[in-house]
C-alpha cells in the first residue's frame, strides 16, 4: 500500500470556497477510483487557513491513475485560486 500526505495552505478568507470545492473532490474521488481506500479532507487544529488530505492507495497503478481522473484535474484546477502556494505532499509506503 502506499499513503500520501498532501497539506494545503488556504488564503485566509478563502475557506468555505475552498472546502466546497475540495469535498467535491473527495466526494468523487472516493465514488470513482476503485484503487484508493482512503481519500479525506481535514481541517489542521490550531491553524485557521491549514488543511490536509490523507490519502491511501492499494498500490502504484491506483496512485498513477488517480492522477489521470478528470474529476482530479478540474477540481485541483478548481482549488488554485483558493490555495496559499503549492501543496506539501509526503509519500510513504506501508509497513509490513
Amino acid at each position: 500500500m502506499i499513503g500520501a500526505f498532501a497539506v494545503l495552505k488556504v488564503i485566509d478568507g478563502k475557506q468555505a470556497e475552498f472546502e466546497a470545492v475540495a469535498k467535491e473532490l473527495e466526494a468523487a474521488v472516493n465514488a470513482n477510483e476503485p484503487g484508493v481506500m482512503l481519500y479525506k479532507l481535514f481541517k489542521l487544529r490550531d491553524s485557521g487557513v491549514e488543511y490536509a488530505f490523507m490519502e491511501q492507495y492499494e498500490d502504484q497503478a491506483a496512485v498513477d491513475a488517480h492522477r489521470g481522473f478528470e474529476h482530479f484535474k478540474r477540481l485541483g484546477r478548481a482549488m488554485g485560486p483558493f490555495l496559499d502556494g503549492a501543496p506539501t505532499v509526503t509519500r510513504m509506503d506501508s509497513v509490513g
